[in-house]
């Protein structure tokens, strides 16, 4: 790591080897602005254009990307921010990002798009995002959505979850849990999103958005494997196209699922970015978490008294975590389970992962049970509604490793003391 003499605020944004102390929605303005960096040393002429509208918990989102495109111009990339006169609109113009490729009068050799927008605006732009990820993406380009979900409602009308909207347009899900992985994840996004033709999501939770911290920065750290498909003799490129009208959506419909989404998962198998932290020889029970929940996970285990990996190895628990829950690759659902006897799947809100895990599993003789919002007999484990913090997850953890592990695991902390309700009736007296 190199060490520096002095340390200026713009840093968080330039600095390539070292570390820098920033904000998760930081990390994300400066992801733009990074990756036009990689491209130039790598001999590509790029341009990044960022869009969107506001809204926690991505409410600053739009200073922070504002400020990194003035350094980034004066270091002479073409990184321009536009904010979005609504989402949709926004959504658009990162269509036309993609498409400018396909024009003679392109000057670069490919866009990077970037919107971004919270739950509400997801909904509001289904329709645009729809139409511009059956557009595709340019090879050199790439198009990520960053999507603020509010799952307590803190700044919204509704508690917000969007993975299954985002399940529904077909875009893979990229789940930071923290400031690390907000750069890191970011940058795999784009690669991920050149690689297969899609527009890929990165869901942001307030903890990351609003969190800080000092993170490792260095210029080949991230350092993506590209899968690459053979396609009737020849290697498969993403070919972004504007003819979003029957037959040709058709065919885009059938690429979509024979090819563009086997590439996402493919990137993601082949980069690590889900991956078995903890295994032993005895493992009866699995767990799985993603994002910020998996470290919630982590500090509810700990709870319990499985402090470090060794006490979860002789416990028998097994982890899987997944930084890119979807699109899941099947192989290494049923590598994690073999020989378990329970899965545990850990997420907020809806079951989308718990259900993708049991498609994955279904039919093999020999599948372990899976349990997540619901226990075997029907009863309410871990909730649909509100955020998975530690506190939350332990208990419901408690009554499902019990049976075995009731030996190893520390007490159950005390009942909250009640206070005694107190009615005191003062009477009146004349002075």
């Amino acid at each position: 790591m190199a060490v520096i003499d002095t340390y200026e605020l713009s840093d968080r944004y330039r600095l390539d080897d070292g570390r820098v102390f920033l904000s998760g929605s930081q990390a994300l303005a400066r992801l733009p602005y990074e990756q036009l960096r990689a491209d130039r040393r790598a001999g590509l002429r790029t341009a990044a254009y960022v869009t969107g509208y506001p809204g926690s918990p991505l409410a600053n989102y739009d200073r922070d990307v504002a400020a990194a495109a003035k350094l980034a111009e004066a270091d002479g990339l073409r990184l321009v921010f536009q904010p979005g006169m609504n989402e949709e609109l926004a959504a658009t113009a990162v269509m036309g990002s993609q498409l400018a490729v396909t024009l003679d009068t392109c000057r670069y050799d490919g866009v990077l798009g970037i919107w971004y927008g919270k739950a509400p605006g997801l909904d509001r732009a289904s329709d645009a995002l729809r139409h511009a990820t059956f557009a595709g993406t340019s090879p050199m380009g790439g198009a990520v959505a960053l999507v603020g979900d509010d799952p307590n409602a803190k700044s919204s009308t509704l508690p917000s979850s969007s993975g299954a909207t985002l399940v529904d347009l077909n875009m893979p899900i990229v789940y930071p849990g923290d400031v690390q992985e907000a750069i890191d994840l970011g940058r795999h996004a784009v690669a991920m999103s050149r690689a297969s033709g899609l527009w890929v999501s990165i869901k942001v939770v307030e903890a990351v958005a609003d969190g800080t911290g000092s993170v490792e920065v260095q210029h080949d750290r991230i350092t993506p494997i590209v899968p690459t498909l053979e396609i009737d003799g020849r290697i498969w490129t993403p070919q972004p196209s504007g003819r979003t009208l029957t037959p040709y959506t058709l065919d885009m419909e059938r690429e979509f699922h024979e090819v563009r989404l086997r590439v996402a998962r493919e990137y993601a198998t082949v980069n690590r970015l889900n991956t078995i932290p903890v295994r032993g020889p005895h493992d009866w029970v699995g767990i799985v978490a993603t994002g910020l929940t998996y470290r919630e996970t982590i500090e509810a285990l700990r709870m319990l008294g499985f402090h470090t990996d060794d006490d979860l190895r002789a416990a028998g628990i097994r982890l899987f975590k997944l930084a890119v829950p979807v699109p899941l690759g099947i192989a290494q659902v049923r590598e994690f389970a073999d020989g378990l006897a329970e899965v545990i799947v850990i997420e907020e809100k809806t079951q989308n992962l718990e259900w993708l895990v049991k498609d994955a599993l279904f039919g093999r003789a020999d599948h372990p049970v899976v349990v997540g919002k619901r226990n075997p007999d029907e009863t309410t484990l871990f909730p649909f509604t509100g955020t998975l913090e530690a506190d939350t997850i332990a208990p419901r953890l408690r009554t499902r490793l019990s049976a075995r592990l009731a030996e190893r695991m520390a007490p159950p902390p005390p009942a909250p003391r009640q206070l005694i309700p107190l009615s005191v009736t003062r009477t009146p007296t004349a002075g």
